[in-house]
């Protein structure tokens, strides 16, 4: 009877869920029973395990299936996540320097265990592929891809393309002066509609096109959701990533 009574309540939270233009393939079950999940408009998760205590996802952020998003707090605009990704991967979740590391110390017992744990952040237009795992505390900047099978251990700068086990960086995506330019017009909190109106696959070009614009930001409707309540929340035009 309790399936069924999930099962229910999944269809109709991911119903309203999609009236409000986002998607949650795994409904609110997905979350964890204290977990609170803010999303902009046009966000699309897959089945995906949501361990966050409180997690923002910017608009146009697609996140396939099979990943887990454990210790990170925000995800920008315009993100691609691929598959079977693990987020905020626990650098401490057993004890290493007591008798043993299994937690049968601190079950039933007076004794308790409680790491500190420091959350990822993902900037906008961040790329990460498939089975990549980003550890917790790590912080991805604007525009950076993280290659396939990667383990990040460390903050990834802006535009910068990082592959290998520890990921280590490659190349980075523009030179100095573009990514400048890229960070400084702040394009993600513009209208999608705008944006592709410009010559996208020539960000120079773009670029100047941006820059000699009177350019209003987009208010990006926003809702949040838990185990237990939903709610409309005010539009954002701005997306602040720490």
């Amino acid at each position: 009877m309790k399936k069924l009574i999930n099962s229910v309540r999944d269809h109709f939270w991911k119903k309203w869920i999609r009236q409000h233009d986002c998607k949650v393939a795994g409904g609110i079950s997905s979350l964890h029973k204290r977990s609170r999940l803010t999303l902009e408009e046009h966000v699309s998760i897959g089945y995906v395990v949501i361990e966050s205590k409180h997690l923002t996802i910017g608009a146009h952020t697609y996140i396939r299936s099979d990943c887990v998003l454990s210790a990170v707090s925000s995800i920008g605009r315009f993100c691609s996540i691929s598959t079977r990704c693990f987020i905020g991967q626990q650098k401490s979740s057993h004890p290493t320097d007591w008798l043993s590391s299994h937690p049968f110390q601190y079950t039933d017992t007076a004794l308790t265990f409680d790491p500190v744990v420091a959350d990822v952040t993902i900037g906008h237009d961040v790329w990460i592929g498939h089975s990549a795992m980003i550890l917790e505390g790590v912080q991805i900047g604007t525009g950076a891809i993280i290659a396939t099978r990667a383990l990040v251990t460390q903050d990834v700068p802006p535009y910068a393309i990082v592959a290998g086990t520890p990921a280590k960086i490659i190349k980075y995506r523009h030179d100095p002066q573009t990514i400048e330019r890229l960070l400084k017009s702040q394009w993600w909190n513009l209208d999608v509609k705008l944006l592709q109106t410009l010559p996208l696959n020539d960000p120079a070009a773009a670029l100047d096109l941006l820059e000699g614009m009177q350019l209003k930001q987009a208010d990006y409707p926003r809702i949040e959701v838990t185990r237990k309540t939903t709610a409309i929340l005010p539009a954002q035009p701005q997306l602040a990533i720490a």
